[in-house]
């Protein structure tokens, strides 16, 4: 699996806290935004009071749960709009095919951002709700992109959120633990990982001697999250990934866990975070994500 992958979309992570191409401060464009706002909140009936900042906030349903600190991780599905209620991003793949916005390059269901590293606005707002609850944001563009262009979003855009906080995290590591140990009593897999964290379970073992660094590897892979949704596959190519292990564009769970293998080997791989993407995340792949990989080994040299 490759550790760099260029894209041609923004991913749905990604949209949280990319920049994009800043246009000239144009003071045109901000009293523009005004107006449309101003606009937005007539036709819609919202009468609710900005906080400080300028944001507008609006529970739409309530909950007692955790309240996120700004160092924390939230997980949540969301689904944001312009002024003119065109759809800019969602998690949701039925939004996206009805908006005709959907893509096979993206992943839908939740996703995760570290709090403190998202768009000002959100920041904000997710300190305001609690674990379960779901509210409307609206963030005016000093609260989001200012004077840059991400994708549709032009400068000096508001843009207008529904957001689902599904789980605080705190301790991802210790949330990563259970839900290793969960997939595992649910799938009949057990054993012990490496001094690593890299847990392996083969299902068919392979013939001749384990692969040795520095191998030319040839592999069919299915990787998914712990809850099931697969983020990258060559199961059903006629053509193998060719690797050579160990690889700087690899992640490090292969790395270690391909020599674990023979040719003709098959099993799955339980990768924690910090033998994938960490903190950081890859396109598709949120921050602190376990990643579960279905391995067949074809041949290496």
């Amino acid at each position: 699996m490759r550790k760099i992958i260029i894209g041609i979309f923004i991913s749905v992570v990604g949209l949280f806290f990319m920049n994009g191409c800043i246009r000239d401060n144009s003071e045109e464009l901000k009293e523009n935004e005004r107006r449309l706002l101003e606009q937005y909140l007539l036709d819609n009936g919202i009468t609710q009071e900005p906080t400080a900042s300028g944001l507008y906030f609006i529970l739409l349903e309530d909950t007692v749960g955790i309240e996120p600190d700004v160092t924390d991780i939230v997980e949540f599905e969301y689904t944001g709009w312009l002024v003119d209620d065109k759809v800019f991003g969602t998690t949701y793949r039925s939004v996206a095919e009805e908006e005709d916005i959907y893509s096979s390059n993206i992943v839908y269901g939740p996703i995760r951002l570290i709090l403190q590293d998202a768009l000002k606005g959100l920041t904000e707002g997710f300190q305001l709700m609690e674990e379960g609850e779901k509210a409307m944001m609206i963030l005016p563009s000093d609260l989001a992109y200012g004077g840059s262009t991400i994708g549709i979003i032009s400068s000096y855009s508001t843009l207008i959120f529904t957001i689902h906080l599904q789980k605080v995290i705190s301790d991802p590591y210790l949330h990563e633990q259970t839900l290793i140990k969960n997939f595992m009593d649910e799938n009949g897999f057990t054993g012990q990982p490496t001094a690593s964290g890299l847990y392996y379970f083969p299902s068919v073992e392979g013939e001749g001697d384990l692969i040795p660094s520095g191998s030319r590897v040839q592999v069919k892979y299915k990787g998914y999250f712990l809850d099931g949704r697969v983020f990258d596959s060559n199961i059903d190519s006629e053509t193998p990934l060719s690797i050579t292990i160990p690889g700087e564009l690899i992640i490090e769970g292969w790395n270690q866990g391909i020599q674990m293998m023979k040719k003709g080997s098959k099993g799955t791989l339980i990768v924690p975070y910090d033998l994938a993407y960490g903190a950081m995340g890859s396109n598709n792949i949120s921050p602190y994500m376990t990643l579960v990989f279905d391995m067949e080994i074809v041949n290496f040299q």
